[in-house]
């Protein structure tokens, strides 16, 4: 549980519009049935996550699948509940830590996306009925609901930043680790951009690890995906 982000960096999820789109039914119907669709499947520190969450945030992303032509046998499904889970996870801890830290994402952010989104548009310019229209009827949640989606997913976003900007990477210790790996500087210049990246990468991986790991010394993380499977 400590190294969420880091070990599913990839594919955490900037939840907006993708969260709440797609029907329930596909993956989740079953749960219902078995009387566990609104109990939680995760619960980080108190806040608590439900299967009608994950479900509804899974079925975006097998729907996305579905539609470049990908089969959703048993097998990928449970990969896609965990994998989202892990997201809604990640999501849920950096709110918290970004909270703590006295961040905040305000109103006119939000109506500014919202406005900018060619989804909500009309002739070049936002239109407030074919927005509420979008919002209840293709995503089956109210402007709040979906408002409050993405300030969260904007709020995870800018303590992710804010975590790495703490680790840029001097041109000093670039050339000195790829010395290192490949015993010389020969092709250092042809090499330097992807190797930067990668990198860069590496070094994300370890301040993540610190930073959950520290989150999860203060904060439980429980888990009830597999118990309830």
């Amino acid at each position: 549980m400590i190294s969420f982000l880091i070990k599913y960096k990839r594919s955490i999820l900037i939840i907006t519009l993708a969260f709440f789109i797609g029907s329930i039914a596909y993956i989740g119907l079953d749960s219902y049935r078995r009387g566990t669709f609104n109990e939680n499947v995760a619960v980080v520190g108190s806040t608590p996550i439900t299967y009608r969450t994950l479900y509804k945030a899974s079925e975006a992303q097998a729907r996305l699948l579905r539609n470049n032509g990908v089969d959703i046998d048993e097998d990928l499904n449970k990969y896609l509940n965990q994998q989202t889970l892990n997201a809604l996870i990640s999501e849920e801890v950096l709110n918290q830590a970004a909270r703590e830290f006295g961040m905040n994402i305000s109103d006119y952010e939000i109506a500014m996306d919202i406005h900018s989104s060619p989804a909500f548009n009309q002739n070049g310019q936002f239109n407030k009925t074919a927005y509420e229209y979008a919002v209840r009827h293709q995503l089956g949640v109210t402007p709040a609901q979906f408002e409050e989606q993405i300030r969260r997913s904007k709020l995870a976003d800018r303590f992710r930043m804010g975590l790495y900007s703490f680790y840029k990477l001097t041109p000093e210790e670039i050339r000195f680790a790829y010395q290192t790996q490949h015993g010389n500087l020969k092709n250092f210049d042809k090499d330097k951009k992807d190797f930067e990246r990668q990198l860069f990468e590496t070094k994300m991986e370890t301040a993540q690890q610190a930073f959950f790991d520290d989150f999860n010394n203060r904060v439980e993380i429980k888990t009830y995906l597999n118990q309830q499977d």
